[in-house]
C-alpha cells in the first residue's frame, strides 16, 4: 500500500493505519447524496420488479411478501444487475484508484470482482448478526505480497445506519488471526477448513464483534479476512448498501476460484458497453 497515488481522501494515512491494525476503516461522506439517492431508487425498482405482478403496488402486503423471501429482511442483488446506473457507479475514478492503491497494482492489471446492491428492510426483533464469516481463505503470503493477491471490500452506505438498523458488523483485528492461521504453505483442504470454520481454526471470538454505523454516503473499507456479518434491521428505516471489490490479475488462487465458480460471468453486456473503453480491463478474465 505504498504505491504512488492520486487519491483525494482526507486523513488517508490514518485510514490506512486503521485498515492495517483493525482490518477496517470508515471514510465519511465518500459518495454524494444525489448518487446514493439514485442507488436507493434503483434498488427499490429492481426489488419491485422481482415481486409477483399482483404485488407491484408497494402496499403493506408487498412488504410482507419481501420478508417471506428472506426472514432476515435482506434482499441482495448480484450481477447481472440491469440499469445504466451500474456502469455509472463503476466508472468512479476515485474508487478505482483506491482499489488499485490498496493492492499496489498497476491500473491495467486491476479487475473488478463484483457489484452488489443490498436492501435490508425492517423486521421484528430480536436484533443481531445473521451469520459470521470470512469472505475468502487468503494466505498470509498473498496478503503481504506486492501487488496484494487478496481483495478489500468497499461497502458504501447509501442510507444512514444507526445501531440496530441493519449495521455491518465486524470483529476488529480478526484478519490478523485469520492470516496467522493461514500461513504458507497451505493446501486447498486447509484453506477450506478456515473458510468453513474461521472461529475454531483461527480462534476468533464473535462476541468481540461491533456494529459499524455510518451516515448516508460513508464508505467502509475492510479486509476480506476479517470475521464479519450482516445484521437484522430492528429499526423503522430501510438500510441500503452498494459494495464492490477489486483484485490484481496476478492473484492466481483468486483468479482460478472465480473462474471455477463463474462468479464474474454474470456481468451483463450493458455494464461492459456502458464503461469507457479504457476501463474494459476491469471486466477482463
Amino acid at each position: 500500500m505504498a504505491a504512488a497515488h492520486t487519491l483525494d481522501i482526507p486523513g488517508l494515512d490514518r485510514h490506512l493505519d486503521e485498515l492495517s491494525q483493525q482490518g477496517f476503516t470508515v471514510i465519511p461522506s465518500y459518495l454524494d447524496r444525489q448518487t446514493t439517492a439514485a442507488i436507493r431508487t434503483h434498488i427499490d425498482t429492481v426489488v419491485a420488479s422481482d415481486l409477483p405482478k399482483e404485488d407491484m403496488s408497494w402496499t403493506e402486503t408487498d412488504k410482507a411478501c419481501i420478508y417471506r423471501n428472506d426472514e432476515r429482511g435482506i434482499r441482495q442483488l448480484r450481477h447481472p444487475i440491469a440499469g445504466s446506473i451500474m456502469p455509472e457507479i463503476a466508472d468512479n475514478h476515485r474508487t478505482i484508484e483506491l482499489g488499485r492503491f490498496l493492492l499496489g497494482a498497476k491500473l491495467a492489471d486491476l479487475r473488478m470482482r463484483e457489484q452488489v446492491l443490498s436492501r435490508t428492510d425492517p423486521t421484528a426483533p430480536p436484533y443481531g448478526p445473521t451469520g459470521w464469516h470470512i469472505d475468502a481463505p487468503f494466505t498470509k503470503e498473498e496478503y503481504e505480497s506486492t501487488p496484494g493477491r487478496i481483495y478489500y471490500q468497499l461497502l458504501h452506505y447509501c442510507s444512514t445506519v444507526e445501531s440496530g438498523g441493519g449495521a455491518f458488523m465486524l470483529v476488529p483485528g480478526s484478519h490478523k488471526l485469520a492470516y496467522a492461521a493461514n500461513a504458507e504453505p497451505r493446501s486447498e483442504e486447509e484453506r477450506q477448513q478456515l473458510q468453513q470454520d474461521p472461529l475454531s481454526v483461527a480462534g476468533i471470538d464473535p462476541d468481540e464483534g461491533i456494529e459499524i454505523c455510518g451516515e448516508d454516503g460513508d464508505l467502509i473499507v475492510f479486509n476480506a479476512m476479517c470475521l464479519h456479518s450482516a445484521s437484522k434491521n430492528a429499526s423503522q428505516q430501510t438500510r441500503y448498501v452498494y459494495f464492490t471489490s477489486f483484485y490484481d490479475a496476478s492473484a492466481a488462487w483468486l483468479v482460478d476460484f472465480v473462474r471455477k465458480t463463474k462468479y464474474r460471468d454474470g456481468f451483463p453486456p450493458s455494464l461492459y458497453e456502458g464503461l469507457p473503453k479504457d476501463l474494459h480491463h476491469l471486466l477482463a478474465h
